[in-house]
């Protein structure tokens, strides 16, 4: 086993041993070992399960991966290298409790068979249980929603099926399970304390443990997390989730506030976050920058533009199976502008079911406001928050 630090000693960071094929990471927090074990759950993307014991025999698994075959293997993997090499005691059956932060495909497609395996309790947050209990019957009516926002992007019909194929969300890709306990946010259970912080994904939620926050996409160490339009998943949305970043932030802070020390992140992807304050500044400052990369691109075009032809002059690089990833991404941002008065729709008078596409100018709003898109958000978000005390 491997000890390894996660940056300069400026920080309280956490110790953490890497197993010995780097496939674990054995964490220590303030009430005991997390372990963290890495899966593949989407094409081209790794993933994080999560294991830690709350009593002797008593664990808790955090997301489930996506439950193919590669997905489940890892995990089985992970599992057989963390009771050899660091818990001897652990179990497949110890697993008493599944919580997921949230019912994308890549956390929670596995839930099925690790309960099947398991017998574990199924917790999520209720706006996001009917994606586990009944995912074929969502997938359906989702998929009608998403190609009706499709022609509305200017999205050839034609083409409308081969965008929803790539992005993968279809009847029979996850298997339906019961949910034996939604969450709302706000719950403790134990050391585990639960919060409600949508945006992501409509249910998204984060579980503190001691001085360790699971975050899953929430906040991401490298990357910008994927932002959807609200017009397309209620609660999520741009505003939504700056405002829930600023709430995370805020959780943060108190935490320090109260105990004298620090918390830090597990997300579902990527490296721990040790400095969540420093980390929500560079997302924001991110995603400031591609909010006024879609600004120019409108100000510069000498016609109005539809969403998609926003979203090929900003990313498309024509891998199909990241189409509707870049297209949800741009829609978010013409959402929240349009919502600010920044962007203005310029034929409103003609769109149709026959005729859908929505067409995008830039409007003559103050400079202020255009050059600090995400600054007003956070001015709201300062304004009204009373902050949730740990």
């Amino acid at each position: 086993m491997l000890c390894s630090e996660l940056n300069d000693s400026s920080e309280e960071i956490p110790v953490v041993f890497t197993s010995s094929d780097g496939s674990v990471a054995k964490i220590q927090t303030d009430l005991g070992p997390i372990y963290r074990i890495r899966a593949r759950v989407l094409p081209h993307l790794s993933g994080a399960i999560c294991l830690f014991p709350l009593t002797a025999g008593d664990w808790v698994m955090i997301d489930a991966g996506c439950g193919n075959e590669e997905s489940n293997s890892d995990l089985e993997h992970g599992m057989n290298i963390l009771r050899s090499e660091f818990d001897k005691s652990f179990s497949v059956s110890a697993i008493r409790r599944i919580i997921l932060t949230h019912a994308h495909i890549d956390h929670f497609g596995g839930v099925y068979e690790w309960k099947r395996r398991t017998g574990a309790e199924v917790w999520i947050h209720a706006f996001e249980s009917r994606l586990v209990s009944h995912y074929d019957d969502c997938a359906r009516v989702e998929n009608m929603r998403y190609a009706h926002w499709l022609r509305e992007s200017g999205v050839l019909a034609s083409k409308v099926q081969e965008v929803l194929d790539g992005f993968g969300f279809r009847p029979g890709r996850a298997r339906s399970v019961a949910v034996d306990r939604m969450l709302y946010g706000g719950e403790k259970f134990g050391p585990l304390k639960f919060f409600y912080l949508p945006g992501h994904s409509s249910g998204h939620m984060v579980f503190l443990f001691g001085n360790v926050v699971f975050s899953g996409d929430l906040l991401l160490s490298k990357t910008v997390t994927q932002i959807w339009p609200a017009r397309m998943t209620p609660q999520t949305g741009l505003i939504n989730y700056i405002m829930s970043l600023k709430r995370f932030e805020t959780i943060a802070g108190n935490y320090e506030a109260r105990f004298g020390k620090k918390i830090f992140a597990i997300p579902a992807h990527e490296d721990l976050i040790v400095n969540i304050p420093e980390r929500v500044a560079i997302a924001t400052r991110a995603m400031e920058k591609r909010n006024n990369r879609v600004l120019k691109l409108l100000a510069d075009s000498e016609a109005p533009l539809s969403l998609d032809e926003i979203t090929r002059k900003m990313y498309w690089s024509g891998s199909t199976n990241r189409e509707f990833f870049a297209l949800s991404d741009v829609g978010s941002r013409v959402e929240f502008l349009l919502q600010l008065g920044l962007i203005d729709v310029v034929n409103s008078e003609s769109v149709s079911c026959d005729s859908p596409t929505i067409l995008y100018k830039r409007s003559l709003a103050n400079t202020e406001t255009a050059e600090n898109t995400v600054e007003q958000i956070v001015r709201m978000y300062l304004t009204c928050n009373d902050s949730d005390a740990i």
